[in-house]
C-alpha cells in the first residue's frame, strides 16, 4: 500500500542517499518532517495510478503480484536551460505533441525495446553498490 507524508512537497527537495541498497530520502529529515506532515495511507485498486508532486515524500510496500509496478517520471526543462557540460542526460530534444487519445490507441503494450529504464548498476547518477 502506498504511503505519503501529506504536504511534505512544500519542504523542498530532500537529499537522497543509499538506504538498504536503494536510493532513499535522508531519514533524519524524514523523521523531522513526520512531526509536521501527517502520514497517510493511499488505498488503491489494481491498475490505479497515483500522481503527485516530485518532492512529496512517499513509499510503497513490496509488490507481491506477478506483474511489474510501473513508474513514469516525466522531467521537463526549458530549451534555453541546456546543461553547460555534455552529460549522460540528453541535451535538448523536442517533444512531438500527440492527441490525448494516443495512449488509448497504442497497440504496443509489451515491446520495451528502445525504452530507457533506471538500472541502478548502470545509472551514472546513482552510486549503486
Amino acid at each position: 500500500m502506498s504511503q505519503i507524508l501529506e504536504g511534505s512537497h512544500r519542504c523542498g527537495r530532500i537529499e537522497h542517499s543509499q538506504q538498504n541498497g536503494l536510493p532513499g530520502a535522508d531519514l533524519t529529515r524524514v523523521t523531522q518532517i513526520m512531526t509536521v506532515c501527517p502520514h497517510r495511507y493511499v488505498e488503491m485498486d489494481a491498475g490505479d495510478a497515483l500522481f503527485f508532486h516530485c518532492n512529496l515524500l512517499h513509499t510503497s510496500g513490496i509488490n507481491t503480484s506477478d506483474t511489474k509496478r510501473w513508474a513514469l517520471i516525466p522531467c521537463y526543462n526549458r530549451k534555453s536551460n541546456n546543461p553547460v557540460f555534455k552529460h549522460h542526460h540528453p541535451q535538448y530534444t523536442p517533444l512531438n505533441k500527440v492527441r490525448d487519445t494516443a495512449i488509448l490507441e497504442c497497440q504496443n503494450l509489451d515491446d520495451l525495446s528502445g525504452k530507457m529504464f533506471n538500472v541502478p548498476g548502470e545509472d551514472k547518477t546513482v552510486n549503486a553498490k
